[in-house]
């Protein structure tokens, strides 16, 4: 049965100036303008757990194997559109798990104004102890 499906991007995405800015603004870092790297940045395209699996660890174990992807890529930053009808639980979720909302990336990500969710970016962050705790079967 299926509990759960995601797709991701796995490669590092075009640079742009808003994705540049909005990592200066949130995390601090230098963005090629102010003499930092432009960073490498990938997507999560869709993210879904079966209402009837959610708050099993599931969503969180998704993210943890899409960063470990994504690093393995050479992304440094993982990026979403999270659309919650409104309702703000997906979003303070996603908080919960590092996101960080992002006005600047909207209309780059397709969301203009926040019509089909709000735009969100964390660092690709990977627990050193990931291939002890995550047993993922690969078919």
């Amino acid at each position: 049965k299926r509990i759960a499906k995601f797709g991701i991007t796995t490669t590092r995405g075009p640079p742009a100036p808003q994705i540049d800015e909005t990592i200066e603004d949130i995390y601090g870092i230098a963005s090629p303008m102010n003499g930092g790297p432009s960073a490498g940045v990938a997507a999560i395209i869709y993210m879904y757990v079966e209402p009837e699996y959610r708050k099993l660890g599931i969503g969180e174990l998704a993210l943890e194997a899409i960063a470990a992807i994504q690093t393995v890529q050479g992304c440094d930053f993982t990026v979403l559109v999270a659309d919650d009808d409104g309702s703000n639980k997906l979003i303070e979720w996603y908080e919960r798990c590092g996101f960080k909302v992002a006005p600047k990336l909207q209309d780059i990500f397709g969301s203009p104004g926040g019509k089909f969710g709000i735009t969100m970016i964390r660092p690709t962050q990977v627990r050193s102890d990931i291939f002890a705790r995550c047993q993922i079967k690969w078919w």
